[in-house]
This record gives C-alpha cells, sequence and structure tokens, in this order.
C-alpha cells in the first residue's frame, strides 16, 4: 500500500505577496492522491515558516521521523521550493527518501524520482530555487538602500533615542522628553567634560530609563553621542563599513552640527588605549568571584594612587581589586576588594581546614551541565523575535510600511532568530561531557599542598580549570579607616 505523507508550507511573506495558502496547497495534493489512489497517512503544515533551511521547521522533521520508521513510503509536495530553497538539503532529503525506499513526488513540475529523469530534473529545479532566494535578498537590500537615500530612516527594529514613529507615518518625529536628555549627554560630555561612564551613572542614579527600559552603560552613551540621526542624517548599513553611508534626512535634527562635530573631534582625540596593560594573572580570580548581597560577580577594578609622584615617561602605579557589577551601577552596596585582601582571605580560609582532602566546610558542584536558564533566555527571545515579525506583518498589511521595507525587517528578524537557534541547538547538544580528567579529591589535596608555591601565572590556570565559585565578604575594620576580607564559601567543580 502506498502511504503517502502530504507536505505544505508557507512562510508570512509569500502569504502576503503571493497568496500562498497552506488550505490550498492541501486541497488540490488529497484531490492529487485520490486520483492516483494513494492511501493519505497524514498532512504535515509549517505555517509562517522560511524554507531557507531545515531548522526550525517541526513538520518537516516530522515527516523525516515517519519515513524513517517505516510509516510513510511517498512523499507529496505542491512544488520543490515547498520542501526546501536550499540545494544542499533538498539533496540531502532525496537521499534519505531513496535509502529509506520512499517515493518523491511534486505536483507542480511532475517529478517523479522514482525515473532517473525525475531525479535529474528535481537537482535542477533546486539550483533554481536557491538562485531566487539569493535574488530575492539583493532586492530587499537595494529597496532598504533606496529608502535611506530618499531621507527615511529604516526603524528596523527600533528608533534612535531622542525619536519616536508612530504607525502610519514614514518620518520619525521628536520625543520631547528623550530629546531633552540627549542635549543634557551631549553637554555634559562636551563642556563638563564628564566620560562615558560618569554619564551614565548619573541617568541611572535618577533613574532615568533608556529606549529599551534598560540600564545606562558607557557603550550606550557613546552610541548616542557618535549617532549622525540626532544632526538630521540617516545612515545605513552600521555593521559593514564597505556598504556604509549617511544622507540627509526628511526628520528634524535635535542637536545642531557644530556641537555634533565639536564632539566627534573630541571622541577621535580619547586614546582607545588604557594607561597601562596589566596581566590578568594579576586579577586572578576574576571570573569566579561573586558578591554575598546580590550575587552578582565581581570585576576588576584598578586604583591610582593620586599623591604618587609620577616623572615623565613612567606611569602611576596601579593597584588591582575587584567591584560588583551591580555596584558599578548604583544597584548594590557592597564594597570595593583589593585583591590582596582577597588573596589573604582565600589563603586563611583553606589553612583553617584541617583535612582539606575529605573537603570539610567546601562545596563540591557536580556539573550536570545544566543550561536550562540560558535555554529559557534564548527560547524567550526567540518568541519576542517571533511577535515581532508578526507585528511587522501587521505594519504591511496596513499598508503603514511597503513591501521592500518588509521583507528587509522580516530578514533581520530572521538572521537574529537564526543565531539564537544555532546557540540553543548548541546547548542543547553539549549538556554533558564524559570526558574525566581528574577527582576532585586529587585536585584539592595537591591545590592544598602546593597553592602558596605557585606564582600568579599558575594560580590564574588552576583558578579557571578548577574553581567554579568563591564568595566573598568584608569583614568589620580592625581600625576606623580599614576592613578586611572573609571568603563565606568556596565551589569546585567535579571533573
Amino acid at each position: 500500500m502506498v502511504s503517502t505523507g502530504i507536505y505544505v508550507r508557507v512562510s508570512t511573506e509569500e502569504q502576503v505577496r503571493e497568496g500562498y495558502s497552506i488550505r490550498a496547497q492541501e486541497e488540490k495534493l488529497r484531490a492529487y492522491a485520490k486520483v492516483k489512489d494513494w492511501h493519505i497517512y497524514g498532512v504535515y503544515a509549517d505555517e509562517g515558516i522560511s524554507g531557507k533551511d531545515i531548522d526550525g521547521r517541526p513538520a518537516i522533521k516530522q515527516l523525516i521521523a515517519d519515513i524513517t520508521s517505516g510509516k510513510v513510503n511517498n512523499v507529496l509536495i505542491y512544488k520543490v521550493d515547498r520542501l526546501t530553497r536550499s540545494t544542499k538539503n533538498l539533496i540531502e532529503l532525496v537521499e534519505l527518501f531513496n535509502q529509506h525506499h520512499c517515493a518523491f513526488n511534486s505536483l507542480q513540475e511532475a517529478i517523479d524520482t522514482n525515473s532517473a529523469t525525475g531525479r535529474m530534473f528535481l537537482k535542477i529545479v533546486g539550483i533554481f530555487a536557491e538562485f531566487e532566494r539569493e535574488n530575492l535578498v539583493e532586492r530587499v537590500r537595494l529597496g532598504m538602500e533606496r529608502k535611506v537615500k530618499e531621507g527615511y530612516s529604516l526603524c528596523s527594529y527600533i528608533t534612535s533615542y531622542g525619536y519616536n514613529r508612530e504607525n502610519g507615518n514614514k518620518v520619525q518625529e521628536i520625543a520631547d522628553d528623550e530629546a531633552e536628555i540627549v542635549r543634557r549627554i551631549f553637554n555634559m560630555y562636551l563642556n563638563d567634560n564628564y566620560s562615558y561612564t560618569q554619564i551614565a551613572n548619573i541617568l541611572n542614579v535618577e533613574k532615568i530609563p533608556t529606549k529599551k527600559e534598560k540600564i545606562w552603560a558607557g557603550e550606550t552613551i557613546k552610541g548616542i553621542l557618535t549617532n549622525p540621526t540626532h544632526i538630521g542624517k540617516v545612515r545605513y548599513s552600521i555593521e559593514d563599513t564597505t556598504r556604509y553611508f549617511e544622507t540627509d534626512g526628511k526628520h528634524e535634527p535635535i542637536i545642531d552640527e557644530n556641537t555634533y562635530y565639536q564632539v566627534q573631534e573630541k571622541i577621535g582625540k580619547v586614546k582607545r588605549a588604557s594607561r597601562t596593560k596589566h596581566p590578568s594573572s594579576a586579577v586572578y580570580f576574576c571570573g569566579v568571584l561573586y558578591c554575598p548581597l546580590c550575587g552578582s560577580k565581581y570585576s576588576t577594578h584598578w586604583s591610582y594612587n593620586k599623591h604618587e609622584i609620577v616623572k615623565d615617561g613612567q606611569r602611576p602605579t596601579a593597584y588591582p581589586s575587584y567591584r560588583c557589577r551591580n555596584g558599578f551601577r548604583q544597584k548594590c552596596k557592597a564594597k570595593i576588594i583589593s585583591h590582596n585582601k582577597v588573596e589573604r582571605a582565600f589563603e586563611q580560609h583553606i589553612a583553617q581546614i584541617e583535612d582539606f582532602t575529605k573537603f570539610d566546610n567546601i562545596e563540591i558542584d557536580s556539573p550536570s551541565y545544566d543550561n536550562s536558564t540560558e535555554i529559557e533566555i534564548i527560547t524567550a527571545e526567540i518568541k519576542q523575535i517571533e511577535k515581532k515579525t508578526e507585528e511587522i506583518m501587521s505594519l504591511f498589511v496596513s499598508n503603514t510600511i511597503d513591501f521592500a521595507t518588509y521583507q528587509g525587517m522580516v530578514r533581520l528578524s530572521n538572521e537574529r532568530k537564526g543565531e539564537l537557534e544555532a546557540r540553543l541547538n548548541l546547548l542543547q547538544s553539549t549538556q554533558k561531557s564524559n570526558e574525566v580528567i581528574y577527582t576532585v579529591k586529587d585536585i584539592v589535596s595537591s591545590f592544598h599542598e602546593n597553592w602558596l608555591a605557585l606564582d600568579n601565572d599558575q594560580r590564574q590556570q588552576f583558578v579557571q580549570k578548577f574553581i567554579k565559585k568563591v564568595v566573598v565578604n568584608w569583614e568589620a575594620p580592625n581600625s576606623k579607616s580599614f576592613s578586611g576580607a572573609v571568603i563565606d564559601k568556596i565551589v569546585f567543580n567535579e571533573f
């Protein structure tokens, strides 16, 4: 008996542009199968999904599973590019069909893979399907370039800080409250000589939100200061310098050109290198040190003696320390702790344990390699992108944006979605590792005996390989001026 699996697919943009319909495809294929007297095992439908590859298409994955298990021995589709637009995937699928003695039929192209002619024609059609996709991408790019050259901002993800664009409007408009912050940022940097970080800290203390309702950072401030949108320009292809260009926009400027270019000149004069380079081994607890108050990681911090006399050609002495990342953002009251204090506290902590090899007062973390938290975050962002795609679709249907703009915005969303899905697949496929090198007992006992004899480079290597977490706290000061540090907990990796 011919057990037929009907596969249908339509992407969102195809349904809008060409009127493709899942139901229409299914009706024609069911009628064809009836004429052929084929038993229909099931209908597999991927709706609103691109055909560039197989990943992210649950229906085709289920079809493949039913073919490999012998439930389906005949595949019927409306058109080859409904199956895939990738020649590589197309050939792989046909080979899979052949391997499991599954026939393949395309209604539109009259293809039957039971014949050599049918298989040859199938590959040819696949090549043209891939060419069509690449040509479509090129047309979308040209359409987006044309829009920018006409003076319209793409706003493909979000409008620049200081502007809003209401539905139905092609030109972005000044958001008065945000525009005032933009002017203030330019003034603080140019006239008050504040750094990016200082400006960000001020805005965070005043609880002024960013465009995405997030915390301000130095890079965010720099992005505003270097954005030509604020002087009435529009720009294209920020990430690809070979295609980047600016042109006059149709929106109103927030900053006058004289102020803007003074800021650019000042930014260009700022040294991009830090005052001195410090070997990372000098702060070998970086990456494993955690705050006892908020649980955030500590980052490195270098301080300088303001009273030190520095002669020409000399560099000021830098003192390594650690500070809570949330403390830097004014979200935590944890103190800055010097590296030397952490080092002494660490040595005192391990020295107080009578039998270190029994792991008393030490937590051993047997890694399950559970990436569930990151997987949840990525999954949530993928859902947000899918929701954004639906919103873009609504904008197009309501004639708020033209088709070229719609395609460009969807392409950008799909690229980000593809990156996230690739990361998600990697996390799910590397949950556990079976490689065993050392036992914790070997590591910890050796560490106890030799730690004091290790140099900074060796300590850094050990910490990065074998220690997962060190929670450091500060103890009551012995005097009015100074306080020490104490280790609350050490967590070792299990190998």
